[in-house]
């Protein structure tokens, strides 16, 4: 008996499901686009991993968020799971105008010119966190680098935007890592209870913040949102809008944040000689941290709701389809590209790196991630020339791509 042919789509769609495939994904994406770059998904929905494909469809207003009318036939249940509602209802999948809305609401925080009054925090910040990487590590133990940073830097530069008092921060990071679920466990019913415990605790810590913050006010997101609740505030912001605009900014910010950070680092470790050429030349930064980005970004896949009947490349999706759009896979395009698995800081040219997203759900966050990146990797740089990996990090996620540790040595 003669074995069936091989079918590439399948063996690749399989292998990302699998605990190794999902640690290296790049093989499958590439077989992925080299066979079927819009391959067909049940419920009228495609898989896209074409760079100008994902592009496109970020940037057509004919594809929408997963949007609260869209839940209620996936999961009719979903307002009943505090945790589900917390993201669903967030700006993240509103279409406008109510996206439009929220979005401007706290848009003004986080725009290059602020980014960059935040510099001289952010580099203060990256001394101290180094620091404590030192110390940890002067005898030659290894040292957790996502320990570290989870617990000091992106935590405490979103803090300082938001309002979240430094000694408030300890208490959020268990919720922070059971909202995470929300995304990379798709709500599945095996982690629903630790993802409404999440969304509770964290809604609820901003409602609470906000009233410190009406009686109390700064100069802070927060204190503007609770502005905007005002009776005389054009469309008054609601007290559900605030907690979830609040605890999806701030959990977005951080969780991505440390995904990035360490991915590069990863990146870096793994090509020495790169990481060697931006030691010696720290003016390479800026190109550094897009190749970072591009090469394995922290958000591997994000997905659009279609809104009418249409194709992609002569493939049909169905209104309704979800169209899921692979970032990674977008960033390995070798037609956006060249030699795309190659890792080089000094890369020039091309088209702008999509691990922000695109179109009105562009990432607001974007020119804050890459000013503390730009910051962060030539202080870790210049501070330890012996900087080594220490063993295997585990890899964690598959839409939200990072290490559950990061063991290294400093000297």
């Amino acid at each position: 008996m003669t074995s069936p042919d091989p079918d590439p789509v399948a063996d690749a769609l399989a292998a990302l499901r699998t605990p190794q495939g999902a640690a290296q994904p790049y093989p499958h994406y590439a077989q992925l686009r080299a066979y079927a770059p819009v391959h067909p998904v049940p419920g009228g929905g495609l898989l896209l991993t074409r760079y100008e494909d994902c592009v496109a469809v970020s940037r057509d207003p004919r594809f929408h968020a997963q949007n609260a009318a869209w839940m209620d036939l996936k999961r009719p249940d979903w307002r009943d799971h505090p945790g589900l509602r917390a993201t669903t209802e967030s700006l993240l999948f509103q279409d406008p105008p109510g996206h439009t809305r929220l979005r401007r609401l706290v848009g003004g925080a986080f725009t290059q010119r602020r980014a960059a009054a935040l510099r001289t925090y952010v580099g203060a910040l990256t001394g101290r966190i180094l620091d404590q990487v030192a110390e940890q590590g002067a005898d030659g133990s290894a040292v957790d680098l996502h320990e570290v940073l989870a617990a000091g830097l992106p935590i405490a530069v979103i803090g300082k935007v938001l309002g979240v008092p430094e000694e408030d921060q300890p208490r959020l990071r268990e919720p922070l890592e059971g909202l995470r679920l929300a995304v990379d466990g798709g709500g599945k019913d095996a982690h629903l209870e630790v993802i409404d415990r999440a969304g509770t605790a964290l809604t609820g810590y901003f409602g609470e913040l906000a009233a410190r913050r009406r009686a109390d006010p700064r100069d802070d997101v927060t204190t503007a949102l609770v502005a905007a609740m005002d009776d005389d505030a054009e469309d008054p912001l609601t007290q559900d809008e605030l907690e979830q605009t609040l605890t999806l900014v701030f959990s977005a910010a951080i969780e991505s944040m440390v995904d990035m950070l360490l991915n590069g680092l990863a990146a870096l470790l793994a090509h020495p000689a790169q990481a060697d050429l931006l030691r010696a030349d720290p003016g390479l930064v800026g190109g550094a941290v897009e190749e970072m980005l591009r090469y394995d970004t922290p958000v591997q896949a994000m997905a659009r709701v279609a809104g009418e009947d249409g194709a992609i490349d002569g493939v049909r999706f169905s209104t309704g389809g979800q169209v899921v759009l692979m970032l990674g896979a977008a960033n390995r395009d070798p037609r956006a590209f060249p030699e795309p698995d190659l890792f080089d800081v000094t890369r020039t040219g091309g088209p702008t790196v999509f691990s922000f997203g695109g179109g009105v759900h562009h990432c607001l966050g974007a020119p804050l991630a890459r000013m503390q990146a730009a910051v962060f990797f030539p202080a870790l740089l210049e501070r330890f020339p012996k900087l080594a990996a220490a063993g295997t990090p585990v890899r964690r996620g598959t839409v939200l791509r990072g290490f559950a540790d990061f063991p290294v040595t400093v000297c």
